[in-house]
């Protein structure tokens, strides 16, 4: 949002001059210069992202010189056991227990009907591999092949038992359990089945190679949790680790993309969770006992383990705050700086959307609401710009009367301001005070996953990505997707239509009072007129439901400035 501050300085320094010509002139070419740094900033700077949730499958691979498999090559050529509960479908890797995918049953990769469901882990060997495992330093790795208990069959289940037996004589005996949610739970019970003390160190990984980031720079990827050492929510991004990096012995902590979670549950005490780089873009996040454990012969020791895979839904997320006392862990959803905001208007979106089914609904709703709590101080910011206009004149006379002494023009202006009785910031109060309500509906609607993949109506099926019904070919007609610098879609222009038409009632406003527009009156009006053109550029690239809410928004505010001016006009007609 500082492009448009700088376009609004650029534009009041060039409009010194005092004739309409030069001043037109100007204002024509600060548009032309912005709408130039615009499409070279876009063009030549800004990062390429994908516009669709971040999933293994539609990750572009970096050529590199090693080859890697595919997830479902990989898949089928291992021994597997599989688990699942009415939300997940999780694969288990039986050469070293290793979770490697762990399918989300109510979510799409796209929005297309025939689209797979969002597989959130990736078996090893793969470009983006992304597993949980288990290991025991010394007798259980990676390579130790795990048996089925009898009781266990080919069939899916909820719960699945497995057995390694290693040749040290430790046995571990596992279970797995995924509860009627997005926790996998683990128990292993260590059996010292030989004739000597086993001491082990056990440590817990969540390992991920290449992660596919988006560069939002309104929404956090990376590591997310509770910093135990810190005593405080820590977000680190992928490339500001260098080392490892203990949290102590932190209730929670994993990675976080824009609508997903996967994150270690720490349940057992004076465990320790850490984060480190171990390779090129290859990462860790550890849980591990701070001691070794010995275990004596023919005795045994129960750990426990649990992560969390899943969406990162407020609801969900609080639920599992609430049952397992994991301290903020709703917090793993990037709220932002104005999270006092944000997070209640992220329970209101989600509570809305559970009653109306319907995102469309729900941000007319909510733009309703909003336009009704704002409406009283809309309401001043009129009546503060009617008392302006009204004294317009008298202002160009004292600005005339002091041309050549500024700070005399100054204190006359000051009495003129006292003595009318209003204030020329008063106006712009109500502005001031709508932008951080702005923005933070613009990061709930970013990162709500109820607003993922949910359709409006028409071409509109994703209301979290750009509105990709282009003008630059045709609305479709032409079989051409234009570069992102040209990508302006249906809802920026009606947005920029609607803020036109909101500029010309105020411009019409001014016009028909009777007062004779001062020379910057009428710059500042034309500045007004730019605006819409700007906004529709910078609108292209947001969500398109941040753009129906800012359209909805601009209709009503049309509506209740029509009312209030009619109000206003009244009341100036009334005999004194």
């Amino acid at each position: 949002m500082q492009l448009e501050i700088l376009f609004l300085k650029y534009t009041r320094i060039m409009s010194f001059e005092n004739d309409d010509q030069n001043s037109n002139k100007n204002l024509f070419i600060a548009i032309f210069l912005f709408l130039i740094f615009m499409v070279g900033y876009n063009y030549f700077f800004e990062k390429k992202h994908n516009d669709s949730p971040i999933t293994k499958e539609n990750v572009e691979p970096k050529s590199e010189s090693k080859e890697y498999t595919s997830s479902e090559e990989s898949l089928k050529k291992t021994s597997r056991i599989y688990i699942e509960n009415s939300k997940l479908k999780s694969s288990i890797d039986l050469c070293g227990s290793v979770i490697d995918s762990v399918i989300l049953k109510d979510y799409k990769q796209t929005t297309e009907s025939s689209s797979a469901n969002v597989d959130l882990l990736s078996p090893k060997g793969t470009k983006n591999e992304f597993f949980y495992s288990i290991s025991y330093e010394g007798h259980v790795n990676a390579d130790i092949m795990w048996e089925k208990i009898p009781d266990s069959t080919n069939e899916i289940h909820q719960v699945v038992n497995l057995k390694a037996q290693t040749p040290t004589g430790l046995v571990v005996e596992r279970n797995i359990t995924l509860d009627d949610g997005y926790m996998i739970k683990i128990s292993d019970k260590l059996v010292n089945t030989s004739e000597k003390d086993i001491s082990v160190s056990n440590s817990a990984d969540i390992i991920r190679r290449e992660p596919a980031i988006n560069n939002y720079a309104v929404v956090h990827e990376g590591f997310v949790g509770i910093n135990a050492v810190e005593d405080k929510i820590s977000e680190v991004k992928y490339s500001d680790v260098e080392h490892n990096v203990s949290v102590g012995n932190s209730k929670w902590f994993g990675y976080t993309d824009i609508y997903w979670l996967i994150s270690h549950i720490g349940i057992d005490k004076n465990t320790n969770i850490s984060y480190s780089k171990i390779g090129e873009n290859v990462y860790k996040c550890s849980l591990a006992k701070e001691n070794k454990i010995t275990i004596k012969p023919k005795e045994s020791t129960n750990l426990q383990y649990s992560v969390f895979v899943g969406p990162k839904d407020v609801s969900i997320l609080q639920k599992y705050s609430q049952n397992l006392d994991l301290d903020k862990f709703d917090m793993a959803i990037d709220f932002g700086w104005f999270f006092m905001l944000t997070k209640p208007l992220l329970h209101l979106l989600d509570i809305m959307a559970r009653i109306f089914n319907n995102m469309g609904v729900v941000i007319l709703l909510i733009t309703l609401m909003f336009k009704i709590i704002t409406y009283p101080l809309m309401g001043k910011s009129l009546r503060s710009a009617a008392k302006m206009r009204e004294v317009q004149p008298k202002i160009a006379a004292l600005q005339k009367a002091y041309a050549h002494d500024k700070q005399r023009m100054n204190q006359e202006l000051v009495v003129l301001y006292k003595k009318e009785q209003i204030s020329p910031l008063s106006g712009c109060f109500p502005m001031l005070l709508q932008a951080p309500i702005f923005f933070c509906l613009y990061k709930v609607f970013f990162i709500s996953i109820e607003m993922r993949h949910a359709p409006l109506f028409g071409w509109i099926r994703d209301l979290s990505a750009p509105d990709q019904c282009y003008l630059f070919n045709l609305f479709g007609v032409i079989d051409w997707i234009p570069p992102k610098f040209l990508q302006i879609g249906v809802w920026p222009l009606i947005m920029g239509l609607s803020m036109f038409l909101q500029q010309k009632l105020s411009s019409a406003k001014g016009s028909n009072s009777g007062v004779p527009k001062t020379q910057e009156a009428k710059i500042q009006e034309n500045m007004m007129y730019a605006l819409p053109v700007i906004f529709t550029y910078i609108c292209s690239s947001f969500p398109v439901g941040v753009v129906v809410y800012w359209t909805i928004s601009n209709v009503f505010s049309i509506i209740q400035q029509y009312y209030l001016n009619n109000k206003i006009k009244r009341r100036l007609k009334r005999p004194i």
